[in-house]
């Protein structure tokens, strides 16, 4: 008998029998499948908009509640930290829980965080935008589980669709903020409110697959992944990539400014960054896994970034729209190739979770000292230079960690 650990992960598996016509039949195989493939949808639309949504009203947030850099610098960091710190957990609860229940009761958390960060009372944003973290941490690990479990043989092609509405999310909830705030007067709160009843129409929309909820089979592994090699070359890619993306967000700009450029000049070139990423994040994963020699895949997914970290250290002005599409193109994919292979190298969908877990609390973590890190070596010699330099050394251990993570050998702990 199969171990129904690995063998019962499908939602198709909770179809009766095969009676009636056989149009009735394909077509009640193929519902739970599109059922759980739109609720996945609706899942990552809402992991990135509610945190996006605070940076374009960050400033008149600040303004209108009279905060410091530090007190309004929390209601935008606390995710990111919260993803770090918590991810580690969060294959327990998919465990204990089980995959459905556990996300339905995150989407919740979502609606119930972004509900209080609507609030405009300052310390009880704060408690929203812990909850909110929190919340997406959770879902941030599990997702790659469910995909594993749901879709296996389709990891590639369903984490492309995620990651590219995951990506679609976060550009509506950053380009619609400020229009939205407009609209109501200046009144910040209702685009941030918006974005709690997007969670709570995510929220039951999930409800019905409760239907199809089991709890997690079989022995509990004795082997933990922080023993596996390919398992730290993996969070290690993870890690590189995701400190890229966010110095990248952080600090693009302020170079382009500082090279010269005007402030509307450098602000489209952040825009371009960020949007060159979408078409990147679902085009990579299927490109991916087209290519049998994933050594060969990881190299021709990098050379976007081999042209654009050169052309934006020592050229930053000559072609700035050029670098600034590579970096987009070349962070893009790095995002939904580290999420595919958490994905498709877990031996069954529990051992993707608890790796999805170590990627993402490892990756976070170190994603969150970029930054910073950037930000005090500028200060500290009044020059991009030297900083800029740790771009070759990022990509580089990226690239070679990306080369060993890419096996297409199972992860078993």
């Amino acid at each position: 008998m199969s171990d129904p650990q690995n063998s019962a992960p499908s939602p198709a598996g909770a179809i009766g029998p095969n009676t009636g016509d056989p149009a009735e039949r394909g077509f009640r195989r193929l519902a739970p499948h599109l059922g759980f493939l739109a609720a996945l949808l609706l899942l990552a639309f809402n992991m990135r908009g509610s945190i996006v949504v605070m940076g374009p009203l960050a400033e008149r947030v600040g303004i209108d509640l009279q905060l410091s850099g530090v007190q309004l610098g929390l209601l935008t960091t606390i995710p990111v930290l919260c993803f770090g710190v918590l991810s580690i957990f969060a294959p327990r609860l998919g465990q204990r829980f089980g995959l459905e229940a556990t996300l339905v009761a995150m989407l919740a958390l979502v609606a119930l965080g972004q509900g209080l960060r609507a609030s405009g009372q300052y310390g009880i944003m704060v408690v929203g935008t812990i909850i909110l973290g929190a919340a997406i941490a959770v879902m941030n690990v599990l997702t790659p589980s469910l995909v594993r479990r749901s879709f296996p043989t389709r990891v590639a092609m369903v984490t492309a669709l995620y990651t590219f509405v995951m990506s679609c999310g976060a550009s509506i909830a950053a380009f619609s903020a400020v229009p939205i705030r407009n609209s109501m007067e200046g009144d910040w709160r209702y685009a941030l409110g918006l974005w709690a009843v997007v969670a709570v129409f995510g929220f039951l929309c999930w409800l019905p697959m409760l239907r199809y909820h089991h709890h997690a089979q079989g022995a509990a592994s004795r082997i933990s992944l922080w023993r596996n090699r390919e398992a730290w070359w993996l969070s290690l890619f993870f890690g590189c990539q995701s400190m890229m993306f966010y110095t990248g967000v952080a600090w693009v700009a302020k170079i382009f400014l500082d090279s010269g450029m005007s402030e509307s000049e450098a602000a489209t070139l952040l825009t371009i960054f960020n949007i060159f990423g979408i078409p990147a994040a679902f085009l990579a994963p299927l490109i991916y896994s087209a290519i049998p020699n994933k050594k060969l895949a990881m190299t021709v997914l990098h050379i976007p970034l081999f042209i654009g970290i050169p052309g934006f250290v020592f050229a930053t002005t000559d072609l700035p729209y050029l670098w600034a599409v590579c970096l987009g193109l070349g962070q893009g994919s790095m995002i939904s190739i580290a999420l595919t292979l958490v994905g498709m190298r877990g031996a069954d969908p529990q051992t993707s979770a608890k790796l999805s877990g170590m990627c993402q609390s490892l990756g976070y973590l170190l994603a969150a000292t970029g930054p910073v890190l950037f930000g005090a070596l500028h200060d500290m010699l009044q020059s991009w230079h030297i900083p800029l330099l740790i771009l070759f050394v990022v990509v580089a251990v990226q690239f070679v960690a990306g080369l060993r993570a890419g096996s297409q050998d199972k992860i078993t702990g």
